[in-house]
């Protein structure tokens, strides 16, 4: 193996046969790795077969797989750089170990972090180099060959049916591993909260406590138990998890603050640690309290929440059904991931089918049929996203997953208002979940309800104590929509790892602002960082309502700005 980790010569295998070593790969007990390098290689792997290679950076890999914080530089901290090394290192190990077994390989070049999947090296056939040979450069001899010879012709028949019936193998073959994979089923992650302060802070840490309790069951993503109950072993280990919350509250210098870590129940690892700290109002410490609740719920039990990243890395089969299947689409969703999408509803259809009840496994799924209509331009799909999401509505009135699916659904089929009301219910029963709250400003904003939208937005930022991405576009925005240009442009700037939306609106601005060689520049800085900057320019104006006003005057800031813009469109749906 070379030292990039790329044999000199090794042939490219198939999409079949690099599939089938992955899976092989991940699930070969022979293969010992840590569960942060098994993290670090599912990432990888997954974008290789969902078509975001692309965007996997040192960045992306810092926060995703190693929990890195929004800031994190990886000029200062050569995490990423180091643990893939030494994963790179763990793989050849594990190769030369299983060097006499034939099939593929995956091997991951120096300076990325894409996976190659490549013919691992073994002794050919003396035959088939010949043959090779003759076909890629000419006959062996110099004598004038007036045609093939029948065995030669022989040859090359035998050989493309012997590829054939190789590919048939191979295909039949995946289809079997696939089928022999156990199907999972997964529930929700059991939560135990405990928390200890000093006798002068104890009233208000029981208060903050009882406060978080209700606050996280409202999210309906977990399953809180007593710190003190039995460990008593889920009917299915592997399908079921455990985390121990453990916090101190304590108030000092006009300040209330909650230290806390996260730790694997089975195993006692602690997997995440953080502070979060709140200004005590004089003479009360209630809405510091109240804060504190909102901003530890949000983060332990958010759907995009520190216990389902967690869980959102478990190393399972695709097929897996339950908890971790909604996750998935969730995530898929986020990421407008199209392939993602297309994994997503068979293992929620089977979720949904084990049990007709589960209103979280048929939000997602009106939401994943939603974003298919939406990126494939079929229609048909709308209509059974809003029969699902009135399902699971009807199920589980109070589910914030629910409401987002008939918020969403609604919206997209022009019911803007009926939209909008869907929204301010769940955000009248989740108070803390922000995130919910910026997603209804967007839909609020994109109607016309401008000033209600941006207060909704400011709120929700206020209430997390950190930018939401929705709540941001809604500002920066509002900001353009005004003509504050400047603004708008500094707003995009606070969004730590923005998408690609924020993105665009940050280039009309900039654009708008007349500085043409800042333009430049920052448009080629997003094309490295966003390459799917022009579907999501369509997508912006194609898959989105906006007010005519609002409208022509992105579509100049996108113009001014060199970006490529779809035709004016005359279904209606903008």
């Amino acid at each position: 193996m070379a030292a990039n980790g790329v044999g000199s010569g090794a042939r490219i295998v198939c999409e079949h046969e690099a599939r089938m070593e992955a899976d092989r790969l991940l699930a070969d007990p022979r293969l010992h790795v840590s569960d942060r390098h098994r993290a670090f290689l599912r990432y990888i792997i997954d974008a290789r077969f969902e078509g975001r290679s692309s965007a996997v950076k040192a960045y992306s890999v810092a926060i995703d797989v190693f929990n890195r914080p929004s800031s994190f530089n990886p000029s200062s901290d050569p995490i990423v750089r180091i643990e893939a090394t030494r994963l790179r290192e763990t793989l050849q190990k594990y190769y030369e170990q299983i060097s006499d077994e034939p099939g593929a390989r995956l091997d991951i070049p120096r300076g990325r972090y894409v996976p190659v999947f490549v013919e691992r090296d073994r002794p050919r056939s003396p035959r088939l180099d010949a043959a090779d040979f003759a076909d890629n450069v000419g006959p062996l001899s110099s004598e004038k060959i007036e045609g093939p010879s029948k065995s030669g012709r022989s040859w090359k028949q035998a050989f493309v049916a012997l590829t054939a019936f190789c590919s048939i193998c191979l295909a039949s073959g995946y289809a079997v591993v696939q089928a022999l994979v156990p199907t999972i089923d997964t529930e929700k992650p059991f939560v135990s909260l405990s928390l200890s302060a000093t006798a002068n802070d104890k009233a208000a840490g029981d208060a903050f406590m009882e406060g978080l309790l209700m606050s996280m069951a409202r999210f309906g993503t977990v399953r809180l138990k007593a710190a003190t109950a039995g460990a008593a072993k889920p009917p299915n280990e592997v399908a079921q998890h455990s985390y121990d919350v453990s916090m101190r509250y304590e108030e000092a210098a006009g300040l209330a603050s909650v230290s806390w870590q996260i730790a694997d129940a089975a195993s006692g690892e602690t997997v995440w640690a953080d502070r979060e700290t709140r200004q005590v109002a004089a003479g009360s410490s209630a809405a510091a309290t109240t804060g504190l609740v909102y901003a530890m719920s949000r983060r332990l039990a958010g759907t995009a929440g520190i216990v389902g990243a967690i869980e959102l890395r478990r190393d399972l089969p695709l097929a897996t059904t339950g908890n971790l299947c909604v996750l998935r689409g969730e995530s898929a969703i986020e990421l407008k991931d199209v392939a993602g999408l297309k994994r997503a509803r068979p293992c929620l259809e089977a979720t949904i089918a084990a049990d007709p009840s589960d209103s979280d496994a048929m939000a997602t799924l009106a939401r994943v049929f939603m974003w298919t209509g939406r990126a494939t331009g079929d229609d048909s799909y709308f209509d059974r996203s809003v029969e699902l999401a009135n399902g699971a509505a009807t199920l589980s009135p109070t589910s914030p997953r629910a409401a987002l699916a008939q918020m969403a659904t609604q919206y997209q089929l022009g019911q803007n208002e009926t939209a909008i009301a869907a929204g301010k219910r769940a955000m009248a029963l989740n108070p803390e979940n922000t995130d919910l709250a910026a997603r209804v400003s967007k839909v609020m904003y994109l109607s016309g309800h401008w000033d209600e939208a941006l207060a909704v937005a400011r709120q929700a930022t206020d209430v997390s104590g950190q930018p939401i991405r929705d709540a941001s576009f809604v500002m920066i925005l509002d900001a353009y929509r005004r003509g504050d240009y400047a603004q708008a442009v500094f707003l995009a700037r606070q969004v730590p790892a923005p998408d690609t939306p924020i993105c665009v609106l940050k280039l009309a601005a900039i654009a708008r602002l007349g500085d043409r060689p800042v333009t430049e520049k920052e448009m080629a800085d997003a094309r490295l960082q966003h390459a799917d900057l022009d579907s999501t320019i369509a997508a912006m104006f194609f898959g989105v309502r906006y007010d005519r006003s609002l409208e022509m005057a992105l579509r100049a800031g996108v113009e001014q700005a060199g970006l490529k813009l779809p035709e004016l469109a005359s279904n209606g749906r903008m």
